[in-house]
């Protein structure tokens, strides 16, 4: 009977890891640049069959120990196969700041952090105290000549993402993008750290980028909220399956505890 439990526990612990992507959907529906998630589930194999051999005939008079070899071992469980990421594009917003910035098709903002080269879609860049372009965590956005500079002046990026200052060409934004995005981990602060080779990433040498524009977060608010309805319901009769089970070991010990008396 103990047995019993594990398939609507392990259905549970599925549902709880299910609302855990979809809380951190609904969470960052405003945060620029963000992709939604997704999970996928699978079915885990049961343990290995142990029963005893040959199998009676139908009728057969079996005695209870001859069956205890069976130990609930065709039990199926339920658990996580994965985390998909919805990499589609999210909608402009225009801002008509000069260093908001968006990337349109493919391609990741290249940014210099302590623990090296990190990859986003958040194009929402500041110039802080030196004159660096830095995103709102303070690290330096990369161009072609390291970071760049600028002095206060009028500053315009064309939809190649080269930077200009007065009129005079400063740098090139390095948008870079790769070749297996299964292997992009997220790393904190809207950040992509590429787990696979480094020669699968890449520079893309015509990118698309819109000046004064952001992309908006690709969260779907209705669908993520009946996800998070029909997750939270599911969830709740694997509680209530658990606390059958629980109910039923415990009455069977106690009229097992008074037979024996």
């Amino acid at each position: 009977m103990l047995n019993n439990i594990y398939t609507p526990l392990s259905g549970s612990l599925a549902q709880e890891k299910y609302l855990d992507i979809i809380a951190n959907n609904l969470a960052n529906i405003n945060t620029v640049g963000f992709k939604e998630e997704d999970v996928s589930f699978k079915l885990l194999e049961p343990e290995p069959q142990n029963y005893v051999e040959p199998l009676p005939d139908d009728n057969f008079s079996v005695s209870f120990d001859e069956l205890m070899p069976l130990k609930g071992n065709d039990m199926g469980y339920v658990g996580v196969s994965g985390v998909s990421r919805n990499d589609s594009q999210g909608s402009p917003v225009e801002t008509k700041n000069p260093l908001d910035l968006m990337l349109e098709g493919d391609g990741y903002f290249s940014i210099h952090t302590s623990e090296g080269l990190r990859l986003t879609r958040n194009g929402s860049f500041t110039v802080n105290a030196d004159g660096a372009l830095v995103d709102k965590f303070g690290n330096p956005v990369l161009g072609e000549r390291g970071d760049i500079f600028l002095s206060g002046a009028k500053v315009e990026i064309n939809s190649h993402g080269e930077v200009y200052q007065n009129d005079e060409l400063i740098d090139r934004l390095v948008i870079n993008t790769v070749k297996e995005k299964k292997f992009l981990e997220k790393v904190g602060d809207n950040n992509f750290l590429y787990n696979g080779p480094e020669d699968e990433v890449y520079r893309i040498d015509l990118p698309t980028t819109r000046q004064g524009f952001l992309e908006a977060s690709n969260v779907n608010a209705i669908k993520n909220l009946t996800k998070m309805i029909l997750t939270h319901r599911s969830y709740e009769a694997y509680q209530k399956a658990i606390k059958n089970y629980d109910s039923m070991m415990e009455k069977s010990h106690n009229t097992l505890a008074v037979l024996r008396g």
